[in-house]
């Protein structure tokens, strides 16, 4: 960007915030070089800040819909999910500091950057206040994304005008979703607190959409990874 108040990070990972959807690999590829919390920050600042908490009640039973940007194609990430996983979920958010709910620690992505989000999670080494019994970002890339983003290059008919929306915001990206779940397996194969099992499961999980059919070509780019 020529103006500097675009300009984030340093040179190496300038991005223009303008025509950043559609089929555009660099732009994915500076995401991939970014720590968690410096991808954050940029999608704050693409697309703003979040004017609301994701809950209306400390309960978290109301979910506070006027923060959606559902017709944008756009979801809600919870940042503290390198904490605690499922924040969006009541039954999990509740037992969490209701702080993690709060506007500042929301942030808007479209799928695949949810999914990278996801990856660099699992990636980074946890808070030290993060809840040790859980395999933060992991689940939420594999048992959620990965099946959508299969739904959407897989050529599912999707009927809910959100999930038309978010679809078009990265159809032509399929590079950089193969990409980012070969990085995501070598970390999976790479995991030690894996058992051969779960690591399965989860190989079967990258490459299959709502309708369990497999994305033979993702899956023959996978095989390839050490």
């Amino acid at each position: 960007m020529q103006n500097s108040e675009n300009e984030i990070f340093n040179s190496s990972n300038n991005i223009n915030l303008q025509n950043t959807n559609n089929n555009n690999y660099s732009y994915y590829q500076k995401l991939m070089k970014m720590s968690y919390q410096e991808l954050v920050s940029f999608l704050q600042q693409k697309y703003g800040k979040v004017n609301g908490d994701y809950f209306l009640d400390k309960e978290c039973k109301k979910q506070n819909c006027s923060i959606k940007k559902g017709s944008e194609g756009l979801f809600i990430h919870h940042i503290d999910e390198d904490k605690a996983i499922m924040l969006a979920v009541s039954e999990y958010a509740i037992n969490n500091p209701f702080d993690y709910q709060k506007a500042n620690r929301l942030v808007y992505c479209n799928l695949l950057e949810h999914y990278l989000l996801h990856i660099l999670i699992y990636e980074e080494q946890k808070p030290e206040n993060a809840n040790q019994k859980e395999k933060q970002g992991l689940g939420g890339a594999i048992n959620y994304i990965c099946i959508e983003l299969n739904n959407c290059y897989g050529g599912y008919n999707y009927k809910k005008e959100f999930s038309k929306v978010a679809k078009s915001l990265i159809i032509n990206d399929y590079d950089s979703y193969v990409l980012m779940a070969k990085r995501l397996w070598h970390d999976i194969k790479n995991d030690n607190m894996l058992s051969t099992d779960r690591k399965k499961v989860a190989l079967i999980k990258l490459v299959i959409n709502k309708n369990k059919d497999v994305d033979k070509n993702l899956f023959s780019e996978l095989a390839k990874v050490d």
